[in-house]
C-alpha cells in the first residue's frame, strides 16, 4: 500500500511517499517546497497529487494548533480509552468538549500498553481548524483518510533512531522528548517565533520533568536553533533518519507516512469515501458470487446433458434388445422391468430346471441318486422354489448315510442336510432332507 505523508507548516510543505507492504516499508519519494499563499499550496497540491492516486493520504496540521494533556488510566484497552477519556480531560480544559475532535497516543515505550496502567497524551483540535484545513486540501482534489498533529510524525521517528541519539529530537517547530525506555512526551511551539517558542519549551520540559535536557539531535539543520540549544548548555547534533537506506528531506512527513495510532477524522468529519469503498468491494464480492453460482449450475448442467445423453443411448439399447427378444410383445414403456416381469414369470411357471415338469425332473434326479441295494420309501416330497424336502423310511441308518451320500454327488443339489433321523415301532429308520437345488440347469 501506498502511504503520503504531508507536513504542511507556515510556507512550507513536506511530502514523504512511503510503500508499506509484507511488515516492510520503502522510501518511494521525499521533498520539501516553498509557499508564499495558501493559493500557491493548493496549485502545489494539485499538480503533485495525480502521483498520488489511489494511496493513503496522511495530512497534519501544525502541533501548536492542539490543546493536550497527559493522563493516566488503569487500562490499556483502545476502545475503553475512547470512552473514558473525554471524562478524564473534561475538568482539565478550559473549554467546552462539544468544540474539539479529540484522539490519543499511548505514551511509554514499546509494550506500555500491556502494562495494568496506560500513560497517554490526549489531544484536541477545536473543530475550525480541521474544518479549514479539509477545504483548502479539497480546493486541490485532495481527501486525506487521516489528519494528525505534525508533532506525532516525532513519535514514529522516536522508535527508528538508537538510543545514543540524544534526549531531545528537533524537526523545524516539533519536538519529541525520551529516555532510553520510553517516549516522555512531544509537542510543538509557535514557530512565529520560533526562538523564544523553544526556550519556553525547554524551560517546561526541565520543570515539567524534573531534569535537564543535554543532548538534542537536530533532524534539520537549523542556525537559529542551534544557537538557543548551545546557549541552554545542551549539545547538538544533526541526524537524519533512514528508512530502507534512504534518507528523507523531510523527516516529520516520513514519521506521518509510518503513523498507524492516530486520526481526528472523526464524527461529522469522518473520512466516508472509505466506506464507498467498502461498499464497491461489497459490490464486486456480490458480482462474484453470482458469477460463481452461475458458472457452477453451468458445469453441473453440462454434466447432467451428458450423463442423460449417456442413459439415453442406454435406453435405446435396452428397447433394441427387448424387441429382439421379444419380437411378437407390445413396445415397452420400461423394457427392463417387464423383461425381469418376465423372466419371474418364466421361473414360477417352469422353474428352475428351465423345463415344464420341473417336479419330475427333480424327482428323477433323487430316485437316480438312491443306490440300487437301498430300499427306501418315500412318504413326502415338498418342492418350494430352489428348496427341496424328503421325508421317507429306510431299513437302517446306513441306508440313510448311503442316501445322502449319493445325492451330495448330485449336479442338482447343494446343501443336502439330514434334519432328523429316527428309529420307529416298526424297526424301521425314519429320515427327513432338506436340500438346495443349484440354479442355472
Amino acid at each position: 500500500m501506498k502511504v503520503v505523508g504531508l507536513n504542511i507548516g507556515k510556507g512550507r510543505l513536506g511530502v514523504s511517499v512511503v510503500q508499506r507492504q509484507f511488515g516492510k516499508s520503502e522510501l518511494m519519494d521525499s521533498f520539501i517546497q516553498s509557499f508564499a499563499t495558501d493559493a500557491e499550496l493548493v496549485a502545489i497540491l494539485r499538480e503533485r497529487s495525480p502521483a498520488w492516486a489511489g494511496a493513503k493520504i496522511i495530512s497534519s496540521l501544525p502541533g501548536h494548533l492542539f490543546s493536550q494533556r497527559t493522563v493516566t488510566l488503569p487500562f490499556s484497552d483502545r476502545k475503553r480509552i475512547e470512552k473514558a477519556l473525554p471524562f478524564e480531560v473534561e475538568d482539565l480544559v478550559p473549554f467546552d468538549l462539544g468544540g474539539v475532535v479529540l484522539d490519543h497516543l499511548v505514551l511509554g515505550g514499546a509494550g506500555a500498553g500491556k502494562d495494568a496502567e496506560t500513560r497517554m497524551l490526549c489531544m484536541m483540535l477545536p473543530k475550525e481548524h480541521l474544518r479549514r484545513h479539509l477545504d483548502l486540501l479539497a480546493g486541490a482534489g485532495i481527501d486525506p483518510q487521516a489528519v494528525v498533529p505534525s508533532c506525532a510524525g516525532l513519535f514514529s521517528i522516536a522508535n527508528m533512531m538508537p538510543a545514543d541519539t540524544g534526549a531531545l529530537l528537533l524537526c523545524g517547530t516539533d519536538a519529541c522528548l525520551r529516555s532510553p525506555s520510553e517516549l516522555k512526551a512531544i509537542r510543538s511551539f509557535d514557530g512565529i517565533r520560533s526562538t523564544g517558542g523553544l526556550r519556553h519549551m525547554l524551560q517546561a520540559l526541565r520543570t515539567g520533568y524534573g531534569e535537564p535536557v543535554e543532548k538534542a539531535a537536530l533532524l534539520i539543520d537549523d542556525e537559529s536553533a542551534r544557537a538557543v540549544l548551545a546557549e541552554a548548555g545542551v549539545a547538538v547534533e544533526q541526524v537524519t533518519p533512514e528508512i530502507s537506506g534512504k534518507k528523507a528531506q523531510d523527516p516529520v512527513s516520513l514519521g506521518i507516512a509510518l503513523l498507524n495510532e492516530l486520526n481526528f477524522r472523526r464524527g461529522e468529519f469522518a473520512y466516508h469515501v472509505a466506506d464507498e469503498g467498502v461498499r464497491r468491494k461489497r459490490r464486486m464480492l456480490i458480482v462474484a458470487g453470482a458469477i460463481a453460482a452461475l458458472l457452477f449450475a453451468l458445469n453441473i448442467g453440462v454434466k447432467f446433458s451428458v450423463v442423460h445423453s449417456g442413459y439415453g443411448k442406454l435406453d435405446a439399447e435396452i428397447k433394441e434388445l427387448y424387441r429382439q427378444t421379444f419380437p411378437d410383445g407390445k413396445p415397452a414403456a420400461d423394457p427392463l422391468r417387464q423383461m425381469q416381469d418376465k423372466m419371474n414369470e418364466a421361473k414360477k411357471r417352469f422353474g428352475v430346471l428351465g423345463s415344464g415338469t420341473s417336479a419330475l425332473d427333480v424327482m428323477k434326479t433323487v430316485t437316480d441318486g438312491i443306490p440300487k441295494e437301498v430300499r427306501v420309501n418315500f412318504t413326502e416330497f415338498v418342492l418350494e422354489g430352489d428348496r427341496l424336502k424328503l421325508q421317507g423310511e429306510a431299513s437302517s441308518f446306513e441306508s440313510v448315510d448311503k442316501i445322502k451320500a449319493e445325492l451330495q454327488r448330485s449336479p442338482l443339489f447343494a446343501d443336502v442336510a439330514v434334519q432328523d433321523t429316527r428309529m420307529g415301532v416298526d424297526n424301521k429308520v425314519k429320515f427327513r432332507f432338506e436340500m438346495k437345488l443349484k440354479q442355472g440347469m
